[in-house]
């Protein structure tokens, strides 16, 4: 079952509207008589990680005994608050999340709030507003705005019941520019007031931009070139039976094509076929490898492959070692991943979890045919036929083993074996645990296709995909490694290698772009660290790109001899954290200590 707005009753769908009623603007907080020594707390980024932080905020001023008056200004460059724009409320039903409901719960179990008498998980939430006559399982799936809906609706509890000594003021616009002096300054994109506030916590979500793929400087970009996918509807502007190229075979490449297809009026019959409207355009998508994401089946509780205890603990051992040494990922954490990855395969294959019979098969297969992390990840495909029925024949085979799910394909286990060690491996990993060398081959070489692997889409949406390429409506005709290049003159992009080009007429990138300071792809980052007032991160000779913070997540930096109150919970952190899961309330969970 897939649950979408409609399931829902119109009472638990109200969050949104009664958020934007709460809406305020810089001029209205300057004008207003604020009582002598509030403090005032500024958080940036409306999306699950700033609500988070919130949450966390109004937890520990409800312990505390003191009643000192708190202003909370939080910023967001959309009314989407509590949701952020991943999570819109207002974006098509048919845009899925990944993964599914019984792994989505918005409020920390560990240090419960006791501000909020009812604090319910996704699929509690879900049962107890369901409309349908349908049975809600953790291993449902859901559509995203019906998630942002959900995340609303915690929001609007925690608003109902903040205490009264804590005014909150949300204000809708970008945060271009911040300075400190004792306290922040914060200026917004197209406002002429600025704001002050003691301290600030920048949860801003994907805030950066791609360098574009071909050589024309920012300034310059074509209108045919879109930048960033997000919202879908600026997709709109799209004519139909235009030649659309895609950069990137992800999870945003997915939300592209049911946009242009299904989001435009086309529809899938009960067979799985998709009917045209008519008014799509034609798509290339294409990326470096040219491997499409890997769905996966619904992953809850029993029904996930279960890691031997002895891989376990040499990964905690080398935790443990990390304390006094950074550890090299390559020579001592990838062999330990890879001997589990080939355990999960033969094992799940011949259906058995005796390591002798599986050490005994393995021993008998020849080097070349055994299965390694190598062919998980960068899978070979099929050359017997031409690129767009071989990749069609790799997505269909991808559905089929998704379809049977970890428990019983080998290919599925072997994949579930990194989103299993994930975790662990972030122990390793964060605030430079890794060597430089092998930091920097785990994030250029391996989390790409990682991620690719083990945490794709739920088989629905990859069905859809499929449909689409029978439909004629999605060729898979750009060969991997292609350059890029624009004709001003015809106004279109030339695709491909120096004996094979193709030609669209617009391009969108759909690769979501991570931190790189040193590439300056964030005015506000930017701006920041030629004030001072953050530092880029370095490990060794390596910077992945990151801002560098304390354990708490507060800035290195320091201005003027005088540390600032400055912290970063979320996406900011990626590269010095690792797998800044979007909604989870325990991956390095920087609300608490902030």
């Amino acid at each position: 079952m897939i649950w979408k707005k409609e399931h829902i009753a119109i009472e638990a769908l109200r969050a949104s509207a009664l958020i934007s009623q709460r809406i305020t603007t810089i001029d209205e907080v300057n004008t207003r008589n604020q009582q002598h020594g509030t403090k005032c707390i500024g958080i940036v980024g409306g999306g699950p990680k700033g609500m988070y932080a919130l949450e966390r905020l109004l937890h520990t001023l409800h312990q505390a005994e003191e009643e000192t008056p708190l202003h909370v200004l939080w910023f967001n460059e959309s009314q989407d608050f509590g949701s952020g724009n991943n999570y819109r409320v207002d974006q098509p039903d048919n845009l899925l999340i990944n993964y599914c409901i019984g792994n989505i719960d918005g409020w920390l179990r560990e240090e419960v709030n006791e501000l909020v008498p009812e604090q319910l998980s996704l699929t509690d939430w879900i049962m107890k507003n369901n409309t349908t006559n349908c049975e809600v399982i953790p291993t449902d799936f859901a559509s995203r705005a019906l998630v942002g809906c959900y995340l609303q609706d915690i929001l609007q509890q925690l608003i109902t019941m903040k205490p009264d000594r804590v005014q909150l003021s949300l204000i809708v616009g970008s945060v271009q520019d911040i300075e400190y002096s004792n306290e922040f300054c914060i200026a917004l994109a197209h406002a002429n007031e600025r704001v002050s506030t003691d301290y600030l916590l920048l949860a801003t979500g994907h805030c950066y931009h791609n360098v574009p793929p071909f050589g024309i400087s920012e300034q310059e970009l074509p209108a045919k070139y879109i930048a960033s996918a997000y919202p879908v509807n600026r997709l709109d502007a799209l004519p139909q039976d235009a030649s659309v190229g895609i950069m990137g075979l992800g999870l945003t490449f997915i939300d592209i094509c049911l946009h242009l297809t299904e989001g435009r009026g086309g529809v899938f019959d009960e067979s799985g076929r998709y009917l045209p409207s008519g008014e799509e355009p034609i798509l290339y998508p294409f990326s470096r490898s040219n491997l499409p994401i890997h769905p996966r089946g619904p992953v809850y509780g029993d029904a996930r492959y279960a890691i031997r205890p002895q891989i376990t603990q040499a990964l905690q051992q080398l935790v443990d070692q990390r304390v006094t040494r950074q550890i090299d990922f390559q020579q001592e954490v990838l062999p330990i991943v890879d001997e589990e990855i080939r355990f999960a395969y033969y094992s799940t294959l011949l259906e058995t979890k005796r390591e002798e019979q599986v050490e005994e098969y393995i021993a008998s297969l020849s080097e070349q045919e055994v299965f390694t992390i190598e062919k998980l990840l960068f899978p070979e495909m099929p050359t017997t036929q031409d690129r767009h029925l071989a990749t069609k024949k790799y997505i269909d085979d991808s559905i089929k083993r998704a379809e049977a799910s970890e428990l019983q394909d080998p290919f599925m286990a072997a994949a579930a074996v990194w989103r299993e060690l994930t975790p662990l491996i972030g122990d390793l990993y964060n605030f430079g645990g890794l060597t430089p060398e092998s930091h920097e081959f785990l994030d250029k070489h391996l989390w790409s296709a990682c991620c690719r692997t083990s945490f794709g889409p739920p088989v629905a949406n990859m069905q859809k995909i499929s449909a689409l390429v029978d439909a004629g409506i999605m060729q898979f005709k750009i060969p991997p490694q292609s350059c890029i290049k624009y004709d001003p003159e015809q106004q279109n992009f030339q695709i491909g290698t120096v004996d094979e080009q193709y030609t669209v007429s617009y391009l969108i990138d759909g690769r979501i772009a991570r931190s790189e300071l040193v590439r300056q792809n964030s005015p506000l980052y930017t701006r920041l660290a030629e004030k001072g007032m953050v530092k880029i991160f370095q490990n060794g000779d390596y910077q992945p790109g990151c801002v560098a913070i304390e354990q708490d997540g507060r800035t290195k930096a320091v201005v003027d001899g005088q540390e600032i109150p400055l912290y970063f919970y979320g996406t900011p952190t990626e590269g010095i954290l690792f797998d800044n899961d979007s909604l989870s309330r325990v991956r390095n969970n920087l609300a608490s200590p902030w």
